[in-house]
Formats: C-alpha cells, sequence, structure tokens
C-alpha cells in the first residue's frame, strides 16, 4: 500500500534489537553498577522479552564486551572526525577536541564505559583484555603524533614519544574519571584548554 515503511530485514531487524539493548545495558550500568545489572532486566528495559538478551549474548560478559566494541567503533569515528588527515600537533589538539565533544555529547555512553571498565579490572576479564588493548591503541596513536612532531621539527627531540603517551592518557582518563564522579566541580572545557596551553608550549620548539 502507499505510504507503508517497508519491512525490515532480519539483519536489521537484529542491528536494531542491539542498539535498543546497547543503551539499555548503559543506562543499567549508570543506576545499578554492572553487577546488578542482569541480562532479563536489558531485555525488558530495551522493550523485548526477557529472554531476548540472554538468547543473543549468552552471558553478561559478552554483551558488555560488544558494548565496549559499540563505544569504540564510535569513538573512533568521532576521532576520525576531529583528527582528519593532520599529524604531529594538531592530530594532538584534534584528539582534545574529539575528548571535549564525546563527553559532553555522549554522556551517558562515557558514565556507563567507565563504571564497565574500572569494575572490570576484578570482575569481566574479557572486557579487561579489551581495555588493555585500547590503552595499547591510545597510547600508540599518541606516541607516533609526537614522533611526527619531532621529525616536522615542532617538537622538542628530547621529548620521550612513549612516557608522554602514557602521560597523555593519564590526563585525558583521569579528568573524564573525576567530571563523571562530580560534573559541577569540574569544567571541562576550561580545564582542556588549559592543559592544552601548558602542553603545547612544553612540548614546541622555540616556546
Amino acid at each position: 500500500m502507499p505510504g507503508e515503511r517497508p519491512r525490515l530485514t532480519q539483519v536489521e531487524r537484529t542491528a536494531l534489537s542491539d542498539a535498543r539493548m546497547f543503551e539499555a545495558a548503559m543506562h543499567l550500568i549508570v543506576e545499578r553498577g554492572t553487577h546488578n545489572t542482569t541480562l532479563k532486566d536489558v531485555g525488558e528495559k530495551a522493550g523485548y522479552s526477557r529472554g531476548l538478551a540472554s538468547n543473543r549474548f549468552g552471558s553478561k560478559e559478552t554483551l558488555f564486551s560488544h558494548l565496549v566494541r559499540d563505544f569504540n567503533e564510535k569513538w573512533a569515528s568521532e576521532l576520525r572526525r576531529f583528527v582528519g588527515s593532520t599529524d604531529g600537533l594538531a592530530a594532538l589538539e584534534g584528539a582534545l577536541d574529539a575528548v571535549e565533544f564525546f563527553l559532553l555529547n555522549r554522556t551517558a555512553q562515557m558514565q556507563a564505559m567507565y563504571i564497565l571498565w574500572f569494575e572490570s579490572i576484578s570482575s569481566y576479564p574479557v572486557v579487561r583484555r579489551r581495555l588493555a588493548a585500547n590503552h595499547i591503541a591510545y597510547r600508540r596513536d599518541t606516541a607516533r603524533w609526537l614522533e611526527q612532531g619531532i621529525a616536522k621539527g615542532e617538537v622538542r627531540p628530547t621529548v620521550d614519544p612513549e612516557s608522554f603517551a602514557v602521560e597523555f592518557s593519564a590526563f585525558i582518563f583521569g579528568l573524564v574519571y573525576q567530571w563523571l564522579a562530580s560534573p559541577p566541580a569540574i569544567n571541562l572545557h576550561t580545564v582542556l584548554q588549559h592543559y592544552r596551553r601548558n602542553t603545547l608550549d612544553r612540548l614546541k620548539i622555540g616556546s
């Protein structure tokens, strides 16, 4: 009939139900933590049967692992948008812009991820291994930008890219942790701009 929406394919229905369950899981994690979030509750909150999440993922840890993968894909997309084809210090500044945008526009997802990441240290080894791999990738990107900056002659050659990468990651994760614990106490834009100025002053040749 004219005006009827085309029926979704099975692949499209699966993708839609996954997205809804990921959204439900994030809200439940923020409300209750990971230990008090159940697959049954995820399915029901997403608007499906209580057994769908169990049938789809099999275990809570598998669901959480998929949730982290979904987050990683969204973060990688935003990072590419802000960094683009730049390198060196411009890429580092683009990454800082991406962090601020992601925090302010995907706050609930960031809250859920940080809760999940911290609780995975002792409870969810699959998620912990994925997080460890993420950190390696983040540090590798940062070190590469510094190496590019040194090669271009814009970054002091005495800077150790790998050590700076650890420091940069520690700042970002520590800042987000403090902000999520008490958002009114941290002005993200002000802190990130302050860090940007101080970091560029420390890194740049001739500054």
